[in-house]
């Protein structure tokens, strides 16, 4: 049975903290990266979020967003909030279906791909994003 890609990115990124008014301030000096992982939030600069939404994604909503930096009071809008609404658990990771192109979250933290995702990802020229398979990427190597 397949199993899904955790992914990842290869450029790194600032961490960033969500304000109660939706936008991300900067908690650290540093380049805002490509993509941005974190606690309940998955964010991508607008060329992937504009590929990723002319694929017509089951259950992936598209939302804009901005950043700040308190210091200076300085906003920006570069990436685009990804609401993935499929979840799973690490019980489940060889359990459910992968057919089809599917971004699926673990634990509100971990984003991964269906194997044909992947490949259309890798065929479209985004090479700064990086996939393994099941979680060997984490966990110790788990499962």
């Amino acid at each position: 049975m397949p199993l899904p890609f955790l992914l990842s990115c290869k450029q790194p990124s600032v961490r960033v903290f969500e304000l109660a008014d939706g936008r991300f301030q900067l908690v650290e000096h540093g380049e805002v990266g490509p993509v941005v992982f974190g606690y309940k939030h998955l964010l991508v600069e607008a060329q992937l979020a504009t590929f990723l939404k002319g694929l017509g994604l089951e259950r992936v909503q598209f939302e804009p967003t901005a950043f700040f930096v308190r210091s200076t009071g300085k906003e920006w809008s570069s990436h685009e909030r990804v609401r993935v609404g499929q979840y799973f658990t690490m019980d489940q990771m060889q359990d459910f279906a992968l057919d089809g192109q599917r971004i699926l979250i673990l634990n509100d933290e971990y984003y991964f791909v269906s194997p044909s995702l992947k490949q259309v990802l890798e065929r479209a020229g985004f090479d700064y994003l990086e996939f393994t398979e099941g979680l060997t990427g984490f966990a110790a190597g788990a499962a």
